[in-house]
């Protein structure tokens, strides 16, 4: 126990030990920090930075390595081993992902390069076999504002498919439409520096319908609408031309396939 004057009549009240921790201080120091309040608010001040250092290891912690914990995204994680040093997530779906990596560049080390996932997906120019004609979309798209373009058969790759696995059946439910005469023009990143997936590029030639639906019309909201088009080879080439379809995927799948059936 220790005496403390009390200024109203010059006597002492004994008062309990300081905490053990707060013997290490100077007396000078104790003696100001002996009132029970003050004490208490030192107390909350500690908890309170211990529960920030806390929380900043946890999400620390966070950062995935490149055997980064199981994410609900549907895609797989992007690792360049000579390059990619760490990488946290910011946000995710099933499928797409933004994440912060830590890359080396040369000599330099860049903390904060933004890279976004998408799931890979098909694209696919489809001719029919009876006609010959190349059957199209007109559609709008959210990221399209303006009136309806051109567009192509397409879809994400589901997990365990291959990419021929998926076009064939992104072909049946769009148009309802199969194909035995498939010609592959390579899969291709679709942003060489930010991600975005890669997209698988097919040619499906001679397609037959296999059901007995005559397809003119697939989906009915306004962003997924999409009209069915037929139009000959040099009709096609001229809408490449004049830049008629409205992703930069499509054109280059469509260009693409021009250029195989002319070589």
């Amino acid at each position: 126990m220790y005496r403390c004057p009390i200024k109203s009549h010059g006597e002492f009240e004994e008062r309990k030990p300081l905490p053990r921790w707060l013997s290490v201080l100077p007396p000078s120091v104790r003696k100001v920090i002996g009132s029970p309040l003050l004490t208490i608010a030192i107390v909350v001040l500690l908890l309170q930075v211990y529960a920030v250092g806390h929380n900043s290891s946890n999400n620390s912690n966070s950062s995935n390595s490149k055997s980064s914990k199981k994410s609900i995204y549907k895609g797989t994680q992007f690792w360049n081993d000579e390059d990619t040093l760490d990488v946290k997530t910011l946000y995710e779906t099933p499928f797409a992902r933004f994440q912060i990596h830590k890359v080396k560049a040369g000599k330099n080390i860049i903390n904060d390069w933004l890279w976004y996932d998408e799931m890979d997906a098909v694209n696919i120019l489809v001719q029919e076999a009876e006609s010959g004609k190349f059957v199209l979309f007109r559609q709008k798209k959210y990221a399209n504002p303006g009136p309806p373009t051109l567009a192509i058969v397409g879809g994400l790759i589901e997990p365990g498919e291959t990419s021929l696995e998926a076009a064939k059946r992104e072909l049946m439910e769009e148009l309802q439409m199969a194909s035995t005469d498939w010609i592959s023009m390579g899969k291709y990143r679709v942003s060489v520096n930010r991600g975005g997936g890669h997209t698988h590029t097919f040619l499906a030639k001679n397609a037959v319908k296999v059901t007995d639906n005559n397809v003119e019309v697939v989906g009915q909201a306004d962003w997924e609408r999409q009209d069915v088009v037929k139009c000959t080879e040099e009709e096609l080439l001229q809408y490449v031309l004049d830049g008629k379809f409205g992703e930069i995927k499509w054109t280059a799948t469509v260009a693409m396939s021009l250029l195989r059936l002319r070589s």
